[in-house]
C-alpha cells in the first residue's frame, strides 16, 4: 500500500508541474483560425456629429455603427512562424463605420474604413515586424506595415500595468494604462484606459466655407483627440468592454473650425455576450491547468508520498517486532 501511494503521490507532483510549465504555455494560444465579428454604436439618444463629404460638407448629427470584422489566416500564420522561428498568429482585420443601415459588404464608400493584415505573438497578443503585414486606409497601401504594441488583445494572464496598444489613426502604440478592476456580466475584468491628447495628424485643403474663410481654398490642420477604455478579462486578455470617445476636426492658425467626426462607440451588448460565451470555457481551461492542477495536485501528491513514507515504516516496525517475537519463542524451546 505504502509503495502505490510513493508512486501515485510522484506521479502527481510530476503532473503539476507538468501541467504549470508544459501545458499551460500550449493552451494559452490565440487560435490561428479566428472568426469574429465586433460592433461599436453610440449609446441611444447620444447622437455622433460628423461631416458628410458626400451629401456636400454637410454637418450630420446621428448614430454611428462600427464594425469589426476579423479573419485569421492559417496558411500565412504558419508561413509568418517559419519566416521568424517562433509562434504567430496572421489575422485580417476590416473596420467599417457608418450610418446603422449602412451595409459595409454592399460596395460603397463608407464614412469611413480600414483594412489591417496584423501578425503577432500567440501568446502575448504584441505585434511582430513581418513582411506581409499591410495596411489600407482610404485607398493608401502600406505595406509591410511596422505595427508595435497591443492590437487585437492583451496578453494571456494580464497584469496590473501599462501596456502599449496600437492607434490606427496615429499609426503608433501609445499607453494604455491601468486604472482598476471592475465586472461585466459578472466576471472580472481589468480596466485601461488610452488617451491621446490633440494631435496635428496631417493637413487638407479645404473650401474656405468650411472653416469660415473667403478664400476659395484654405489649407487646415487635422487634429486628432481619442479616449479609449477596456474592460479586460485578465486570464485570456480578451476585451469583454471597450470604449471609444473620438475627436477629429479642422484647426486653421490654431482654431477649432469644423468637427469632422466626434463620437462615443461602446461595444454592443450583443457583442460583449458572444465573446463571455466565446471565451468561458476557455478561461476555466487556463484556471484548471494554471492553478487548480498545480495547487491541488501538489497538495495531493505530497499527502500521498507522505502517507507512503509512513505505511512503509510501519511495515517494516511491524516486519521487527514479528521477527523479534519469533525468536523469543525459539530461546524458550
Amino acid at each position: 500500500m505504502g509503495t502505490v501511494a510513493l508512486f501515485l503521490g510522484a506521479f502527481l507532483l510530476a503532473f503539476a508541474a507538468l501541467s504549470k510549465f508544459y501545458m499551460y504555455d500550449r493552451v494559452a494560444v490565440v487560435p490561428l483560425n479566428n472568426q469574429s465579428t465586433t460592433i461599436l454604436a453610440t449609446v441611444p439618444g447620444a447622437d455622433a456629429e460628423y461631416l458628410d463629404v458626400a451629401a456636400g460638407l454637410k454637418t450630420v448629427h446621428a448614430p454611428l455603427k462600427s464594425i469589426q470584422l476579423v479573419t485569421g489566416d492559417v496558411k500565412l500564420s504558419k508561413q509568418a512562424s517559419k519566416d521568424l522561428g517562433r509562434d504567430i498568429a496572421v489575422w485580417n482585420d476590416y473596420n467599417c463605420t457608418d450610418a446603422p443601415t449602412f451595409n459595409c459588404a454592399g460596395g460603397e464608400t463608407p464614412l469611413s474604413a480600414t483594412n489591417d493584415r496584423v501578425a503577432f505573438d500567440v501568446r502575448t497578443g504584441e505585434s511582430v515586424a513581418w513582411k506581409g503585414t499591410k495596411n489600407d486606409a482610404s485607398g493608401k497601401v502600406t505595406s509591410p506595415m511596422p505595427y508595435e504594441g497591443l492590437f487585437y488583445k492583451f496578453p494571456f494572464d494580464t497584469q496590473k500595468k501599462t501596456y502599449q496598444w496600437w492607434d490606427t489613426t496615429l499609426k503608433k502604440a501609445t499607453p494604455a494604462k491601468y486604472v482598476g478592476e471592475g465586472k461585466v456580466k459578472g466576471m472580472k475584468v481589468y480596466k485601461f484606459v488610452q488617451t491621446t491628447a490633440p494631435t496635428k495628424t496631417g493637413t487638407i485643403d479645404v473650401p474656405g466655407s468650411l472653416v469660415g474663410s473667403d478664400e476659395a481654398t484654405v489649407t487646415a490642420d487635422e487634429v486628432y483627440t481619442d479616449v479609449r477604455s477596456f474592460s479586460i478579462e485578465p486570464v485570456t486578455g480578451a476585451p469583454f468592454g471597450v470604449v471609444d470617445s473620438q475627436d477629429t476636426y479642422l484647426e486653421v492658425n490654431g482654431e477649432r473650425k469644423a468637427t469632422l467626426t466626434k463620437a462615443s462607440l461602446k461595444m454592443t451588448d450583443a457583442s460583449v455576450q458572444a465573446l463571455v460565451d466565446q471565451y468561458g470555457s476557455k478561461i476555466t481551461q487556463l484556471k484548471a491547468v494554471k492553478t487548480w492542477i498545480p495547487i491541488g495536485g501538489t497538495v495531493l501528491g505530497l499527502v500521498l508520498i507522505g502517507l507512503g513514507v509512513m505505511s512503509r515504516r510501519g511495515g517494516r516496525s511491524d516486519d521487527r517486532i514479528s521477527a523479534a517475537d519469533k525468536g523469543e519463542l525459539v530461546g524458550s524451546r
